[in-house]
């Protein structure tokens, strides 16, 4: 499908590359700035104090990244988009200059090159984000409260956002606790919610019933919060496979699920879902039969989705810890199904 450079790029599905991408299926964690950008945004959309309330909505920050033209919105990753385009809002409505922003961010990498060891390593490490180990010190911007010492040094885009932290906490919008606290909670859910809310739908019949017909029920029969607008469960049968796409942005349950994995945002997955969701789920080692429809459900950010997967065969004598520990977060979006582990003969 053609498109102009100054085209809004906005709805991606079906716009497969010749030859089409393989869908890049490597898990990894997030980076902290990754971390910090994701807080901020959160915050600045849904009200921080003083100021920042509704400063970055997510209708608005959607509608300014659709502005960038096909090949920076195809140079950026998900989270380089969020960044530029909350910091183009923040500059639009006059909540700082763009050189007080130069500015703070200067400051940032003078103090690194005056202290060796400060700010360094978290753009390029693979290590676990969450790991307090010796020769670690204190950080102030909302990590964990602990910064690798390393040889990489930090990428531009978390030059930014750690530029950005700062002059917003100057200004009085948010504090590096408020950034912290958001964190925490943009962490805190886990798929192993969802497939708690499996696990008693496949017991429960009018469990099940009900949440197909209002997925937040199943939250608030467990006390989860769900604060991503409204949940839709749908149900794979014997006749329908159902998939999870966003081909927006990345719209997806992340007050029950948690982050989405790097794959479910990027493009060849939000692209390909769509036009050749049996390809796709192939990649994922999913060969369905031929007979089985498959149902692509493609997110907003006023309706999430989660797939509600059968139960799979020889699972009649297990309790519902048991049962829900056999639900994946892929599971959840549909490219996979649960399996009951082979155990070893003898």
């Amino acid at each position: 499908m053609a498109q102009s450079e100054f085209d809004r790029y906005h709805d991606i599905g079906g716009r497969i590359e010749d030859p089409p991408q393989p869908i890049d299926r490597r898990e990894r964690a997030l980076f902290q700035w990754e971390r910090q950008c994701a807080a901020m945004r959160v915050l600045l959309g849904e009200g921080g104090t003083g100021r920042a309330y509704l400063l970055v909505p997510l209708d608005e920050l959607r509608d300014t990244f659709e502005t960038f033209g096909a090949s920076l919105y195809n140079d950026l990753s998900f989270f380089e988009r969020m960044l530029k385009s909350m910091t183009l809002i923040l500059l639009r409505k006059g909540v700082f200059a763009e050189q007080q922003l130069l500015e703070t961010e200067s400051r940032l990498r003078a103090r690194a090159q005056a202290e060796p060891g400060w700010f360094a390593g978290l753009a390029n490490r693979e290590k676990d984000p969450h790991a307090k180990s010796p020769g670690l010190e204190q950080d102030p911007y909302g990590g964990n409260g602990y910064l690798p010492v390393a040889d990489s040094p930090p990428s531009a885009a978390e030059w930014r956002t750690r530029a950005l932290a700062d002059l917003l906490v100057e200004l009085g919008l948010l504090s590096f606790e408020s950034i912290r606290i958001g964190i925490e909670r943009i962490e805190a859910p886990e798929p192993a919610w969802g497939a708690r809310i499996v696990a008693r739908a496949w017991i429960d019949s009018a469990f099940r019933k009900a949440i197909l017909e209002d997925g937040q029920v199943a939250c608030e029969a467990f006390g989860i919060p769900f604060r991503d607008g409204r949940l839709a469960i749908v149900e794979n049968t014997d006749a329908v496979h159902c998939v999870v796409v966003c081909t927006l942005c990345s719209c997806y349950p992340r007050n029950l699920l948690g982050q989405p994995p790097a794959w479910y945002v990027s493009k060849p997955y939000r692209s390909r879902a769509i036009r050749e969701p049996r390809l796709v789920l192939g990649e994922f080692g999913l060969n369905l039969p031929p007979d089985v429809a498959v149902h692509v459900y493609d997110s907003t950010a006023e309706l999430r989705y989660m797939v509600l997967p059968q139960r799979p065969p020889g699972t009649e004598g297990l309790d519902e810890q048991s049962l829900a520990e056999l639900v994946t977060r892929d599971c959840l979006l549909g490219v996979a199904v649960p399996r009951v582990p082979v155990r070893p003969a003898g």
